[in-house]
């Protein structure tokens, strides 16, 4: 076993040896290091302190991480064909080295290598952050310190049950002989998308009551804040862009309550703070909208309105985002080696491209596990047109789209920017299913493709 690591570990070297050999490593701390230097006095923002450290870290991060994936692609689909290409891996093989451990080796090395990329580009952009907090106002380093230099948990109310209201509808108006005819599942499922309208729609000069979940786990000193935030939507041919509301956090009848009228504009996020003080005994937190519009305002359900409060610091918070991206680049390189041990670099990387792309098609996917097919369903008999075909494919694009929903249910970035917390238990649960499940398969199905291929030795 020891003599094992060892050529791993020697592999891993020669991989490294390699990477420099191609001039990669130079040229990505070269472009990492002008985009984390330059990016955020390029990108415009509002000038504000907050909105100068978001784009500091969503395009930073964003830029090291769409580097680090190309350069991981290219350097995991074309080390491993080199070798095959200009017969080195007939030398190694003759050596007292077996392929799986050629194999780890290379995966180990490309893993190195972006540690360290990782790290040293984690660390320039945490210290740029702190850097320009220091020329901040007392206010603006508090407010920073807030909503994004932090972490916040979320809580949101529970979700209505769907299912209890769609059959109470279905019971009354099965009753009509217009609908009676009609194929039982295209009903339930109209009256799906009804129930759902409805839990969302708040209507001109009525309410929403909102009853959230706090707990007390995240208000430990009575000075604490929590952050409401709230997004909607109206009629695309509105008028106006901006919609009066008045919100009452806090029992509507205590004299404490906190009560504000606001003009706010919809498919934007607005959040401000109110005293965690309003919290009841039992942890839960009442919010009202009135809406004082002539139109329509529709709150989605996910969120629509979520209350955020601080349970713990940035800094951990933000080691556990670098894990989670090393994660993916960990997943990449292991692709990138299964799929250079049956194809040349070009289609390697093409397969790999394509297979991120499918992967990023979430609206596809959504729509192929809601409706149960791959092809268009008539809206009278409820049938589709290619039924021979939806045994075999949706089970797999079920599949997919809860394996691209566990990944993006993540976002270390967008968690990051908004000072979301990224909870140990999913965090922990995502590294195993990254790197235990996902990269595992990767690699055991690669390393068994690279065992069985002939080599050539001429």
């Amino acid at each position: 076993m020891v003599d094992s690591i060892q050529r791993m570990i020697a592999m891993a070297r020669l991989t490294l040896k390699a990477a420099f050999r191609f001039k990669l490593i130079p040229w990505l701390f070269l472009i990492l290091g002008l985009a984390v230097l330059l990016i955020p006095y390029v990108i415009r923002h509002d000038g504000s302190a907050e909105m100068f450290a978001q784009v500091q870290l969503s395009y930073s991060l964003l830029a090291t991480t769409t580097l680090l994936a190309a350069s991981t692609i290219w350097l995991s689909c074309g080390i491993l064909n080199r070798d095959l290409e200009k017969h080195h891996i007939t030398l190694l093989a003759s050596k007292p080295i077996a392929r799986w451990e050629i194999w780890l080796g290379r995966w180990l090395g490309i893993l190195c290598l972006n540690t360290s990329l990782i790290m040293g580009m984690g660390v320039a952009i945490y210290g740029l952050l702190l850097f320009h907090s220091k020329d901040l106002s007392t206010e603006e380093q508090v407010q920073l310190n807030r909503v994004v230099l932090t972490s916040r948990a979320s809580a949101s109310e529970a979700p209505p049950d769907e299912e209890r209201e769609i059959d109470q509808l279905y019971e009354s108006r099965s009753q009509q002989t217009d609908i009676a005819k009609m194929d039982a599942s295209v009903v339930r499922e109209q009256l799906r998308e009804e129930v759902r309208w409805m839990n969302q729609l708040v209507k001109p000069l009525h309410r929403r009551l909102w009853t959230i979940p706090v707990g007390k786990q995240g208000v430990h000193r009575e000075e604490e804040t929590l952050q409401i935030r709230v997004k909607f939507y109206a009629a695309p041919d509105a008028e106006t862009t901006s919609f009066p509301m008045t919100w009452i956090i806090g029992d509507p009848k205590s004299p404490t309550r906190w009560e504000k009228e606001l003009d706010l504009a919809p498919m934007i996020t607005h959040e401000w703070s109110v005293p965690a003080s309003l919290l009841r005994a039992d942890g839960m937190l009442q919010v009202e909208c009135r809406n004082y519009t002539d139109l329509s305002l529709v709150f989605k359900v996910e969120d629509g309105l979520v209350v955020l409060y601080r349970d713990g610091g940035f800094l951990f918070n933000y080691l556990k985002g670098l894990a989670v991206l090393l994660a993916w680049m960990s997943l990449l390189a292991a692709l990138g080696l299964w799929a250079a041990t049956f194809a040349s670099l070009p289609v390697a990387t093409f397969l790999i491209l394509t297979m991120l792309l499918v992967l990023s098609s979430e609206n596809l996917f959504q729509s192929i596990v809601t409706e149960g097919t791959i092809s268009a369903v008539d809206e009278h008999t409820g049938e589709a047109s290619w039924q021979y075909l939806d045994w075999i494919m949706v089970p797999l694009f079920t599949m997919l789209y809860h394996f691209t929903e566990i990944l993006r249910s993540m976002a270390p970035i967008e968690r990051l920017v908004t000072g979301r917390s990224i909870p140990t238990g999913a965090w922990i649960l995502h590294l195993l299913l990254v790197g235990g499940v996902l990269i595992g398969s990767a690699a055991g199905w690669g390393m068994l493709l690279f065992n069985r291929k002939e080599l050539n030795h001429t």
